[in-house]
Parts: C-alpha cells; structure tokens; sequence
C-alpha cells in the first residue's frame, strides 16, 4: 500500500510542478495555477506522504494544532508573505507548514479581495480564491467528515451514545 500513497504522491507532485512552471511563465504570475499547485501539495501529496510514513506525523492536537494551522495558513496568503513565497523552495516551505485548515473561509476572502494581490491580475486572483475556497474546502471537509464517521464508529462499537 505504501507505494500506491507514494506514487499518488509522486503524480501530484509532479502535476503541482507543472502547475507552477506554467504560472511563472505568465505576467504577472498566475494566482490561479499557484494555487492549483499548491492544493496539489498541501491537499494530495501531503497526506499521500503521511499515510505513506505515517510515523512522520507530529504528535500536536487539540487548540495548539488549531491555533497553529490557522497562524501559518493565514500568514502564508498575506501577500507580502505570498510574493516572497512565489518560488520553487517557497512553494515547498508553504506545503510543509501548511494543510488548510481554513482554506474556505480564505479563499473566500481572496476570491473578493480582487485588488490586493498587485502582482496578478484581479480575475485571475479572484480564480484562484474560488479554488481555494471550494475544492480545498471539500477536502478539507471530506477530512473532518471521514474523522466524524470514524468516531461515530467507535463509539457504536463500545455501545457508547452518540450525542
């Protein structure tokens, strides 16, 4: 099993290079096919990687993982942050600090924030907001529903109640 999450791995990898090669050729950059990369390697090979060796995961949970994700997914995409993160090490720093756990409530904001990214254009920024905003935030809530079954599971197993 730990080659198939690898080569999943490999293969978004691999598409979010493309993603980001293709973006970088454009003027200005493209927001969108940032972000398409970046959903690749936060939201595909990033937990691909962690199933994979699942001993890599930190041991962090509760308010300090919340407050943490939050922190890092917010300052990420303020856009001073963002425009010195427009590189290929920047890309990778990005996906190791950051899973998304706010991705639909951000992309949101940026979908409308369509004048404060000045190093793209307004509809392409708008763009990459919404998938930011809808495919990062269905997987995200894929995640947390998956996790919720899993409970519900569990403590139907052990005859718990439910509520």
């Amino acid at each position: 099993m730990r080659q198939a999450y690898l080569i999943g791995a490999g293969a978004a990898i691999l598409g979010a290079s493309i993603f980001y090669a293709s973006g970088m050729g454009l003027r200005p950059g493209s927001f969108s096919l940032h972000m398409g990369a970046h959903l690749l390697l936060s939201l595909g090979a990033a937990p691909l990687l962690v199933l994979a060796f699942p001993r890599w995961r930190p041991n962090v949970g509760g308010p300090l993982a919340f407050v943490a994700f939050n922190l890092v997914t917010y300052g990420v995409h303020l856009p001073a942050v963002y425009a010195r993160l427009m590189t290929p090490g920047g890309m990778f720093l990005e996906s190791l600090l950051s899973q998304m756990a706010a991705c639909a409530l951000l992309g949101a904001a940026i979908t409308f924030s369509r004048d404060a990214y000045a190093m793209t254009a307004p509809d392409d920024t708008a763009l990459g907001g919404v998938l930011m905003w809808v495919v990062g935030g269905f997987v995200v809530m894929a995640g947390a529903f998956s996790h919720f079954m899993q409970l519900l599971g569990t403590a139907e197993a052990r005859n718990e109640p439910t509520h």
